[in-house]
């Protein structure tokens, strides 16, 4: 089967993940000649998509919840929109997409299914005991859903993709890794060269919804200690309260970093490009990403870059020659590294440009969409075996 009239659907859990994450692949896929429309909860990010032409089917789904029933009705809503669109292939981001979308899937006959782990999500990384059994409860269902017989798993990391093989919920033979959504080179790329030249007050940029898991309580535990010497340096922060998400911050914690002098919130930015420019050092302590597509933009502007040792963070970050790498939860050791950088300003300036030749060699949009592409052609490529009700292998 060729690309020509092939309807295809990307599903999200929200318009804001596909606009700002997926816009590239879809107008490549179109390009290529296929039919692309999405499937994602209506947000503001919506009428963004629909003004490049995409239309935008609404899901019904609620991110943080749990409850059966309303996790049913999600599924049910999905299916629903399967049937009625008849797609040949169903290309699933983030969790809940994959698992929800797969079942759709089954139950609508549609038989190719691509899954994206953008990210092992909250299930995986919570620590607390419901959490914990939340997770034990859940892997028979992530078992059926990522083994599924004609589904093909992506994985952003290496890590990732050996840990659910690991676990028994996929397998090699179905698991893909295609290392992020990619960045345009092009348009990420340093306005002056500046890197190693710091301002002052250094200016050091958290880019990350605000969310436990992204690590600003140890950036904030860094900047405490710092400003308690007098250490000239202005925090940035670029990013906003996710509601969706369990681990968000309270609006108290968000009143708390508004009313600090020394700290900038500067909410969702639109042009992340000139916030990198005006910044000395990014810093992203997260729990674990997919891969972490603040982190590739910074390194495509020349920044230095401290991150932690973890999945999706140390795949960009090769410590000691593009960045420093910090453990999970350290904030004396994120402090150490402002210093070590502040002290050598040659250093920072190294690090820049070998983090910018890093995602030149492997992380263009390019190439990421070009591997997509390629994974579509596969399995459009193999023949339907119409006995069969779904992609979920019994």
């Amino acid at each position: 089967m060729s690309a020509s009239d092939v309807r295809v659907l990307l599903v999200a859990n929200t318009s804001w993940y596909l606009y700002n994450f997926r816009l590239p692949l879809l107008r490549d896929l179109r390009a290529a000649g296929y039919v692309v429309e999405a499937v994602a909860p209506h947000d503001r990010y919506t009428a963004l998509l629909e003004a490049e032409g995409v239309t935008v089917h609404p899901w019904m789904l609620a991110r943080r919840s749990i409850n059966p029933l309303l996790e049913l009705k999600s599924v049910v809503d999905l299916l629903r929109v399967y049937r009625r669109e008849q797609p040949a292939l169903v290309h699933h981001f983030t969790i809940k997409a994959c698992l929800y979308g797969t079942l759709a899937a089954k139950g609508a006959r549609v038989y190719r299914v691509v899954n994206a782990v953008t990210g092992l999500g909250h299930v995986f990384l919570g620590r607390r005991k419901r959490t914990r059994l939340l997770r034990r409860a859940l892997k028979p269902l992530y078992r059926a859903v990522f083994s599924a017989r004609r589904a093909t798993v992506v994985f952003q990391n290496a890590d990732d993709q050996e840990r659910l093989i690991q676990l028994g919920i996929t397998d090699g033979d179905r698991a893909r890794l295609i290392r992020g959504s990619g960045v345009d080179i092009e348009h990420f790329q340093p306005t002056a060269d500046s890197a190693g030249r710091f301002r002052d007050p250094l200016q050091l940029l958290f880019p990350s919804r605000l969310i436990r898991e992204k690590g600003v309580q140890d950036v904030l535990e860094a900047c405490q200690a710092l400003w308690a010497e007098a250490v000239p340096l202005e925090l940035l922060v670029a990013g906003e309260l996710d509601d969706g998400n369990r681990s968000a911050l309270t609006p108290a914690d968000l009143q708390a970093l508004r009313t600090n002098p020394r700290i900038r919130c500067l909410g969702h930015v639109e042009d992340m490009r000139a916030l990198y420019a005006a910044s000395d050092v990014v810093v992203l302590p997260s729990w674990r990403e997919g891969l972490s597509r603040a982190l590739i933009e910074a390194a495509a502007m020349e920044r230095p870059i401290i991150t932690t040792d973890v999945p999706g963070c140390r795949d960009v970050v090769d410590h000691g020659d593009c960045g420093l790498l910090v453990p999970l939860g350290d904030g004396r050791a994120i402090e150490l590294a402002i210093r070590l950088l502040l002290a050598n300003p040659d250093l920072a300036r190294r690090f820049g440009k070998a983090a910018r030749q890093k995602v030149v060699a492997e992380f263009q949009v390019e190439r990421v969409n070009r591997s997509t592409l390629d994974q579509y052609a596969a399995l459009l490529a193999q023949p339907l075996r119409r006995t069969a009700v779904g992609p979920v292998a019994r």
